[in-house]
């Protein structure tokens, strides 16, 4: 037992109070969040009210010796941080005055209780599990200065790091990590491209670390201009650590902060600046993806380690193509498709671009263009020219089952590369996504939950596996919870169009038509089927009629006049249009043999051999 000062639990000011027993801020007695470097320098800042606290003694005071960091960007940011966990402003400061290029003062009147001394046992101190046999114990000296109690819970709390530097080695390797979107701090005429394909290219290079569980893009990004609090966010991505970071562009220059934080308690692992210009842009990548293994206690991939640099303009281009893919509209992907291409014009040797050709390719010719056969062969040999020179890209890969599967209903080749993407990539959940859906089609409703339950674990938030999940259980007839799972997509985004179509496909099973136009009304869904649930029968011919004239004009999918005819149970026109359907390669085709509405076709000579065809029998 040793014999240190009595601290003080809790100093209060304004409306909060900061725990220096549980290092927890308080506002009105709710928990605000607040990582630990903020919530030690805000202890350094309470210790000595109204005085300058130089940039030196806060580096003195938070970062021990051998440590690294970038303590003037890192205390910038935990300045910031703080002031946002008090709602403070830099330019009208009511808690934290900014003394220019020298430090910060608090101005805030605050009530600091009384100080005791007692003999207590060290373990009343903050610790962490792999902390329990450290001792901090106080010089005599500092109690006979009260002023500077909080001095000492300070270093009580940094104690912690000084430990973590000493004995990383011996840590556990932290074996989850969850890639946040990084904050563009830029000046608004600069767009989020670059800061959004910072992110993605790191958590891509993390991605490939073994024994390392990536957060998938879809989860993260729901975290994107939000500082929820990290034990939240641990538990809702399942994650032991995230990467945050910020970005601010400015003409060529560009300035990056990244941070590894622990979740279960904020603690800050590591965190480094990097500044430099468009032609450093990908060597930053690599820097952050080699630090963030290192501080993983992790090795970073030989293969991924040794990827040649590509043309700086090529690379540029290619970030802002990658941000307009994951916008996820036809103009969009139309404009990536273009700047890919200007990207390879500059560096053929790209082999990240021509993957991302592929997959913007398959994005338009999938679902947003009528013509499948415009868009899905040239995904194809760009895919094969990526992995002719990267033969270890996962997305390459995925990209090639995708064709496989969807254009050339070729099952055989679709899951050998869905297989070899897991296999070099075990994070990537879409390509588990994606395989799930080819089980499906194939009848194997098991195999294909049990995908989607990887890819859940992988990207726990991403709302279109749970539009998957609620097609699955339409194959499997099991309306009730195509509806349930549906409105849970819904009520996490009500802007949902995937999440409505699901919701109208459940209620038009269970022929609930009251419910499919109260869904109608809030999402408008398609005419044809709006005047069959009516019941205007004029209506219904009038747009089957439109949809067969766009049809074979090559304005319509064929597979659109197959759900209308298929919905009024007109058969000869429905096996017409599954004819032409599958001459056209549609997506949707493959899946007529467990789809509950083509059911009453299975007895046709002409369903069954398109089903042959299709190779899904």
């Amino acid at each position: 037992m040793a014999v240190v000062p009595m601290l003080p639990n809790i100093a209060r000011f304004g409306v909060f109070e900061a725990d220096f027993r549980a290092c927890e801020l308080r506002r009105n007695g709710i928990k605000v969040r607040l990582q630990d470097l903020p919530f030690r320098a805000l202890a350094l800042l309470l210790s000595r009210p109204g005085e300058l606290i130089t940039h030196e003694e806060f580096r003195q005071a938070l970062w021990p010796e051998d440590v690294f960091v970038d303590f003037e960007r890192a205390l910038r940011s935990a300045i910031k941080r703080l002031r946002d966990a008090l709602g403070d402003n830099s330019g009208n400061p009511v808690f934290i005055e900014t003394v220019e290029r020298r430090g910060y003062r608090w101005i805030a009147p605050t009530h600091q209780p009384s100080i005791e001394s007692a003999p207590v046992p060290a373990t009343q101190f903050p610790e962490s599990e792999s902390e329990r046999r450290v001792t901090t114990i106080v010089p005599a000296s500092s109690r006979r200065v009260p002023r500077y109690w909080l001095a000492v819970a300070l270093l009580a709390m940094s104690a912690p790091a000084v430990l973590f530097s000493l004995h990383m080695r011996q840590q556990t390797p932290i074996s989850s990590v969850a890639i946040l979107p990084f904050d563009n701090l830029s000046t608004p005429a600069y767009d989020d491209a670059f800061s959004d394909g910072l992110t993605d290219e790191v958590a891509s290079s993390i991605s490939h670390l073994e024994g390392v569980r990536v957060t998938g893009r879809r989860s993260a990004y729901l975290y994107k201009g939000k500082h929820a609090d990290l034990r939240e966010i641990g538990a809702r991505l399942n994650v032991e650590a995230v990467v945050e970071g910020s970005v601010q562009h400015s003409g060529d220059r560009t300035h990056v902060t990244v941070q590894l934080n622990r979740t279960r308690d904020g603690f800050t692992i590591w965190s480094q600046t990097y500044d430099g210009t468009t032609a450093d842009w990908f060597q930053i990548e690599s820097q952050i993806a080699t630090s963030i293994a290192h501080n993983l206690a992790r090795q970073v991939n030989a293969q991924v380690a040794t990827i040649a640099a590509p043309v700086p303009e090529a690379h540029s281009l290619y970030l802002e193509a990658r941000y307009l893919w994951n916008q996820r509209n036809r103009a969009g992907l139309l404009r990536s498709v273009e700047l890919l291409q200007q990207a390879i014009a500059r560096d053929p040797n790209y082999a990240d671009a021509w993957a991302g050709l592929a997959d913007s390719l398959i994005a338009i010719g999938d679902v947003e263009e009528v013509d499948p056969a415009a868009y899905l062969p040239r995904a194809r040999e760009a895919a094969l020219k990526a992995l002719q020179l990267n033969p270890n890209m996962a997305q390459a890969h995925a990209a090639l089952g995708m064709i496989a599967c969807h254009y050339d209903y070729d099952w055989p080749t679709a899951e050998r590369e869905y297989k070899k993407a897991f296999e070099l990539n075990p994070s990537y959940a879409s390509a588990h996504q994606y395989y799930a859906l080819g089980l499906m089609a194939h009848g194997r409703f098991t195999e294909a939950q049990e995908q989607l339950d990887l890819a859940r674990h992988l990207d726990p938030l991403a709302l279109v596996v749970d539009v998957d999940a609620a097609l699955l259980n339409k194959y499997l007839h099991d309306y009730n919870v195509v509806i349930a799972i549906s409105k849970s997509v819904i009520e996490r985004d009500p802007n949902s169009n995937y999440g409505y179509a699901m919701l109208t496909t459940g209620y038009y099973c269970e022929k609930r038509w009251d419910d499919w136009r109260a869904a109608d009304e809030k999402f408008p869904q398609d005419a044809f089927t709006r005047a069959l649930a009516n019941g205007r029968r004029d209506e219904e011919l009038r747009e089957l009629r439109k949809l067969i004239a766009g049809a074979q004009a090559g304005a319509t999918r064929p597979s659109t006049v197959v759900r209308a005819a298929n919905r009024i149970g007109n058969r000869d026109l429905a096996l017409y249009w599954l004819e032409k359907s599958f001459a056209h390669h549609d997506y949707w085709e493959l899946f007529i043999n467990v789809d509950p509405e083509f059911d009453w076709l299975h007895s046709e000579p002409r369903f069954q051999a398109l089903v042959h065809k299709l190779g899904v029998d």
